[in-house]
Order: C-alpha cells, then structure tokens, then sequence
C-alpha cells in the first residue's frame, strides 16, 4: 500500500508557505520598529546643535537623565531612589549645596540615587514608577517629595509644561516596541517608526481647565485685594505666597490622582515607598496673608497626605517643619532651604525611615 503525506498537500504548503511569509514580515517589522526605537531614544537625549531653539537643549537634558537611570536599573545600581524638585539641593552661595540626598545618605547609610529638577512633580514621578515597574533590577526603596506649589497650575497638566517632552520620552524607556506592535505600525500607513512611536505618547490639553478655575477662584480674588500697609516688595512676596499655596485643593484633584498612580504602580513592584510633603513657609505666609494662610496650607496638606495614608501609602507631612529663618529666596515665595534647613529635613526623614532598620522589620537598603 502506497504510504501518503497529508502534510505535503499543496494547500498545507500554501499555508506553510504563507506562514512562513508572515513571520517573516512580523520579524522584519519588529527589527525595523526596533532601530525607529533607538534612533529615537538617542535623538531626544542628543545635545541639540548650537542655535537651536532652548527648550530643545531643556529637553534634551532631562531625557538624558531619565535614559541614564533606566540604564542604571538595568545594571542593578539603584537600591534607593529619592525624587525630588529643586528643594533637593542648596541656593546660597555662602553656604555648602549640599542635597538632601546626600545629608540623608550620610545619617542613613541608604546608598541614594537622586531624581531631580526645578519643577519636578508627580506628573513625572508617575511615569519614572511606571519604569521602575518594567525593570528587571527594581529599587528597594523609593522616597518622593510632594511641594503642595504644583497643584496651584493646570500647566502641569499639559503640552505647556517644560518637561511635557520628558513624560513622553519616559512613556518610551518603559514601552519598547513588541511584536504585538507590528501589525498596528502596518496598518498605520507611516512608513517612519521613529514618527509612529512618537506618537503613541503625544499628550493633548488636560481638559482640567475648569476645575483649576474653580479651586483657584478664592486665591484670585485674594490676589485682586488690596493690600494697604505693605511695602511694594512686602505686596509682591505676599501675592506669591497666595498663588503659590491658596488652592482649594480637592481629593479629585489631578496631583493627587498621579501621586495615587505612582503609590499603586511602585507598591506592586514591590518598592517600599515614602512620600513627604516639603516644608512651606507657615510663618512668613501668615504675617503676610493672615490666618487664612496658613488654615488652607495645613488643610490641603492633610488632604493630600489622607488620600496617600487612605490608600495604604505612607506619607509625612513636613509642610509645617521649619520656621522662616530657614527659608531662602526672601523675595520670593518658594520651599528652597538653607543648609539647617535641608538638614533637618534628611533628619526627618531618616527619623521615618529608622524602624525599618530594626530585625522585625527588615534591613533597609544598601
């Protein structure tokens, strides 16, 4: 009896056939989307040519710094990340600029990779979790300040913020292109894989802008006052002082929002995780303001730490630390610390952080 092959059948060939054209294509894809993923990632933390535009060189910057710390997670060097804004380091000449990272590292023996830069907020801590979450090598720790200043301003919110590009490029670092991509990139009809992997991440407007008119109609109105008996600079400090902090901060504010997101993305990585609410100016805000001040400070600081603290987050409120005299930037309302002043937040901190150390607890990171 004549033995057959039913797998030689010209339609199973066909199908082989087709199959094999299939993942040919899938293959040739992917290595093309690939190379559009490198090319982009090194051109957007590229230094721009001299004469480009400044927000190009800003962008570039900060790329760069988010690529060296996915690089860092992928070699396993960060055991300890600590985000923060420019409060992390110092801003007076006269005095060492010593960080609060680095004080802390010395009280603590955490060995700290710091994360950090002017206007630095949750909006990007968020994406920065969301890394952390795709690496192989996660930190055991993860300390993240709060500065009450970001949630005044939809421009967080938005393509207008300075560090918009980053949280795009951040999306990148922790979405590299698959497989699963490839029939999507074809369909697409953009030939350009740099072009199409860009745009997944493009942010449109936040579409927050009437509720930010709503939590701030107070602080307008307090701004539109007149302020009789004030000199012209004490006038201005205070009209910083009530931009800055005179939000009506609701639990559904979009600040909030991302700080939950980060807490949820970094506690299901495993990230032991400790958020703190930087130090305000009560003191100089209220001989300024009045009672008011320092009422809606500490009112919005507790909501924020009590959304953290409701969802399993541990949170510190520093807000009310310091007293004025530690405080820089004297015509200018703002968190920026002297030496003291950094120095008593990293002993706070490190204060928080001890009973971890004890054996019942567990050891903290190295």
């Amino acid at each position: 009896m004549k033995r057959t092959f039913p797998f030689l059948r010209p339609w199973v060939l066909l199908a082989l056939a087709s199959a094999a054209v299939v993942a040919a294509l899938v293959w040739h894809g992917h290595h093309r989307l690939a190379g559009g993923y490198r090319q982009l990632l090194t051109a957007a933390a590229t230094t721009p040519p001299v004469g480009a535009p400044e927000p190009l060189f800003n962008d570039a910057y900060h790329n760069a710094v988010a690529l060296a710390f996915r690089d860092a997670l992928a070699r396993g060097d960060v055991t300890a990340v600590y985000f923060n804004d420019s409060v992390m380091g110092g801003h007076n000449d006269d005095e060492p600029r010593t960080t609060i990272a680095t004080l802390l590292g010395d009280l603590s023996g955490l060995s700290i990779h710091p994360v950090s830069g002017p206007g630095y907020a949750a909006t990007l801590f968020r994406e920065y979790a969301r890394l952390i979450a795709q690496a192989k090598h996660k930190p055991r720790l993860a300390i993240i300040s709060i500065n009450l200043r970001a949630f005044s301003d939809d421009w967080f919110f938005t393509p207008r913020w300075m560090y918009a590009a980053t949280v795009d490029y951040l999306r990148l670092l922790a979405a590299p292109p698959t497989l699963a991509d490839v029939p999507a990139w074809l369909v697409s009809g953009q030939d350009d894989p740099a072009v199409w992997l860009a745009a997944r991440t493009r942010r449109d407007a936040s579409g927050h802008e009437a509720l930010f008119q709503e939590i701030n109609a107070r602080r307008n109105r307090l701004m539109a006052a007149p302020t009789p008996g004030l000199s012209p600079d004490e006038a201005k400090r205070r009209q910083f002082f009530i931009k800055n902090y005179m939000t009506d901060i609701p639990a559904g504010h979009p600040m909030i929002g991302d700080l939950l997101d980060t807490a949820a993305t970094l506690s299901q990585a495993g990230v032991t995780t400790l958020f703190y609410l930087t130090p305000i100016d009560m003191e100089g805000g209220k001989s300024l303001v009045g009672e008011e001040f320092s009422a809606t400070a500490s009112a919005n600081a507790r909501r924020v730490a009590h959304a953290l603290t409701k969802a399993g987050a541990d949170c510190l409120d520093l807000s009310a630390l310091l007293p004025e005299d530690r405080f820089v930037d004297r015509d200018y309302a703002c968190e920026h610390l002297d030496l003291a002043g950094r120095r008593r937040v990293a002993e706070a901190l490190a204060a928080h952080l001890a009973p971890a150390a004890n054996p019942a607890a567990g050891a903290l990171p190295r």
